[in-house]
C-alpha cells in the first residue's frame, strides 16, 4: 500500500510541478498566495476562517444530524489528503489543520475515510457505521499517516472545542452530501376494537334422524368412496351443534339367520363410525354404533323393494344432556 501511494506521488507531483513552472514562464495565469489561488483570473479560497461556536449554536432539525471531522496538523504530503465520505457520497478531501462539516440524515450512517493517492475511487473502502439521534452534533477526528493510512475515531463535544479553534474551515470543495431524509412518519392512532358478543353454542332442541344412505355389498362391510358424502352431511351436522351426539343404527332384511344379520348389521356401523372418526375428524366419544340386524324392519321383507327399505343406516341425533 505504501509504495502504490508513494508511486502516485511521484507520478502526480512531478507533472504537477512542471505544470506549474511552465505556466508561470509563459502565461503568468497561475498565482498561489496564502489560502488564495487564482488561475486565468479566477480566484477562489481553500479556507476560510468562519465562527464554528455560531454554527454549532444553530439547531439541527429532528430528523437530521450535524457531522464535524477535524483532521490534526502535520506535514504529510497532498496525496494523504483525507477523502471522505457520508453514506457513499463524497463529502470533502480534508487536508491538515482543517475542518469540514455537514448534515446527515438520523439513523445509520457510514462513514469513511480514505487517501486520495490510492485512487480506488470507493467511496465506501474502510467504512464504519454509526447510529446517530436526530437533532444532535458528532465530532470526528480524522488521523493520516505519511503511507496514507487513516484512522477515523469519534470524539466529544468537549475533545473537538480546543481542536476547533486551531482550524480552518476547508471551503474549496463542493460537497455531494445530500441529507434527503424520509418524512417521519405519524402515529397512527390506538384503535380499540367494538366488542364483540360472544356467540352462543348452538342447541338443538328436538331428536333429529338422519338417513345416511349407505349400501353395501352382499354380505360386506365397508364403506365404498362413493357414499362418502352422505356421511360428511353428518359430520357437518353435529360441527354445527358441537355437543350433540349420535347413534348410528344399522339394519338388515330378514334373509339369512337373525344372529348372523345382527353381525353383520353391527360390523356395517362399525364401518360408518371408523369413517366418521377417520375421514371427517369427529370425536369418537360423540358416537355410538348398535346393529339391531332384522328386528326394526320399517318395510314389508315378502318384495324386493321393503327389503331395500330394510336394508339402512341411520344416525340419530340429539343433545348430549350429559355435558354441562
Amino acid at each position: 500500500m505504501y509504495k502504490a501511494l508513494k508511486k502516485n506521488i511521484i507520478t502526480i507531483m512531478l507533472p504537477m510541478a512542471l505544470l506549474s513552472v511552465s505556466s508561470c514562464a509563459i502565461t503568468g495565469g497561475i498565482d498561489n498566495e496564502g489560502n488564495t489561488r487564482r488561475v486565468d483570473g479566477v480566484t477562489w479560497n481553500n479556507k476560510t476562517n468562519i465562527d464554528f461556536e455560531e454554527v454549532l449554536n444553530q439547531e439541527v432539525a429532528a430528523d437530521k444530524v450535524r457531522l464535524v471531522f477535524i483532521r490534526k496538523n502535520d506535514d504529510h504530503s497532498i496525496q494523504t489528503s483525507a477523502n471522505i465520505s457520508v453514506n457513499d457520497r463524497f463529502q470533502v478531501s480534508l487536508h491538515a489543520n482543517n475542518y469540514t462539516m455537514v448534515e446527515s440524515c438520523a439513523g445509520t450512517n457510514q462513514l469513511s475515510v480514505q487517501a486520495t493517492g490510492f485512487k480506488n475511487n470507493n467511496l465506501l473502502a474502510d467504512k464504519q457505521d454509526y447510529q446517530l439521534q436526530g437533532g444532535q452534533t458528532y465530532f470526528f477526528y480524522v488521523e493520516m499517516d505519511g503511507t496514507g493510512e487513516s484512522t477515523l475515531t469519534q470524539i466529544t463535544p468537549d475533545s473537538a472545542s480546543p481542536l476547533l479553534a486551531n482550524k480552518s474551515y476547508q471551503s474549496h470543495q463542493i460537497s455531494r452530501v445530500v441529507p434527503n431524509c424520509p418524512a417521519p412518519v405519524a402515529a397512527m392512532p390506538a384503535v380499540t376494537p367494538p366488542l364483540t358478543a360472544e356467540k352462543e353454542t348452538p342447541v338443538l332442541t328436538e331428536k333429529v334422524t338422519i338417513d345416511l344412505e349407505v349400501l353395501f355389498e352382499t354380505d360386506k362391510a365397508v364403506v365404498r368412496p362413493e357414499y362418502y358424502a352422505k356421511v360428511a352431511e353428518l359430520a357437518e351436522f353435529m360441527t354445527q351443534y358441537p355437543n350433540t351426539a349420535a347413534i348410528i343404527e344399522g339394519h338388515t332384511d330378514s334373509r339369512g339367520k337373525d344372529s348372523y344379520n345382527q353381525a353383520l348389521s353391527q360390523r356395517r356401523v362399525n364401518a360408518v363410525k371408523e369413517v366418521l372418526i377417520s375421514q371427517f375428524g369427529v370425536a369418537e366419544d360423540r358416537l355410538t354404533a348398535i346393529g339391531y340386524g332384522e328386528s326394526q324392519p320399517r318395510a314389508s321383507n315378502d318384495t324386493v323393494e321393503g327389503r331395500q327399505l330394510n336394508r339402512r343406516v341411520v344416525a340419530v341425533v340429539e343433545e348430549n344432556l350429559a355435558k354441562p
